[in-house]
């Protein structure tokens, strides 16, 4: 097998840097959407759009396609990182709120961690329970889980938040190793390609309760930004870079979100800076100097 490129450890964690900003993002791109579509419709045309737009791309460079055992295995995480993963997502967004679908989606390290110890890729240590315990903690304090309750008006798009994050977490943990053996852009379009069949399948009929009239400007921008931004350039950023790190320490980046959701609210709305804001940013980097504290990269396998 042929080891993966070396990388520098700051491009490795740019990138994901940059996935969580445009995650961040699609909180509220994404909230708006399917106040609009249906949430099942809009995860079909969201799928779709992105597998025609890697598929060009893939064609256009004319990579080459991961072995046919690879593509088998790509064919099922698909349906976890994309048919569950943005279905559930959706669905569950339209039924709770910004603020719970980011605390929830916020457990996906958690999840990923465990996958991770009974899939046998890692081993749990100390430095990485802690790192765990100061995301999660930080998380919790920015987005106020002392005063988070389950209630009826958004126990069911909560619970299919909290399956939104294991089905993701599975995706990452299943695509570790095949990213390490095949061309990230190529591996992408042919889960785009599974996971599009499969969305299609789900919410196919969906479509038709569609308004055109909703087709504004406003709608056609947000769209755009939650298929190129949100789906595209997350999905590759994140291929590309759980070939260079496992699959627990590119997780532990999602702690990020909320972070920047709430930095973003301070720099672009004058929201004020608050202790939680200030306790909890603290607490997210204290994680990611944990975890990230080690060897930064290693060559993959």
């Amino acid at each position: 097998m042929t080891d993966a490129p070396e990388t520098r450890p700051a491009l490795v964690r740019a990138s994901l840097l940059a996935v969580q900003v445009l995650f961040g993002i699609n909180y509220l791109v994404s909230k708006d959407i399917v106040s609009v579509l249906p949430p099942a419709a809009w995860a079909v045309l969201r799928s779709s759009a992105a597998f025609a737009i890697v598929a060009v791309i893939a064609l256009a460079g004319r990579r080459r396609l991961p072995p046919r055992r690879d593509v088998f295995i790509l064919a099922i995480a698909a349906q976890f990182g994309v048919v569950l993963n943005q279905g559930l997502f959706l669905e569950g967004l339209a039924r709770t709120t910004v603020g719970h679908s980011a605390l929830l989606c916020a457990q996906i390290p958690t999840f990923v961690l465990v996958f991770s110890v009974l899939a046998r890729q890692e081993t749990l240590t100390v430095r990485k329970g802690l790192g765990l315990i100061a995301g999660l903690a930080g998380v919790a304090v920015l987005l106020q889980a002392d005063r988070f309750r389950f209630d009826s008006a958004t126990l069911a798009g909560d619970l299919l938040t909290l399956a939104n994050a294991a089905s993701f977490a599975v995706y990452l943990v299943l695509s570790r190793r095949l990213m390490a053996r095949n061309d990230p852009l190529a591996a992408t379009a042919v889960v785009f390609f599974f996971g599009a069949l499969g969305m299609l399948a789900w919410g196919g009929r969906s479509l038709g309760g569609i308004d055109p009239a909703a087709f504004d400007a406003g709608l056609w921008t947000a769209m755009a930004y939650a298929v190129v931004g949100a789906t595209v350039a997350t999905y590759f950023l994140n291929m590309w870079a759980v070939k260079r790190v496992v699959a627990t320490r590119l997780a532990l980046y999602i702690f990020l979100q909320p972070v920047i959701a709430a930095a973003l609210g301070v720099a672009l709305r004058g929201e004020a800076v608050t202790p939680r804001f200030v306790t909890a940013t603290a607490l997210v980097f204290t994680a990611l100097l944990l975890r990230d504290g080690g060897p930064t990269l290693r060559r993959a396998k």
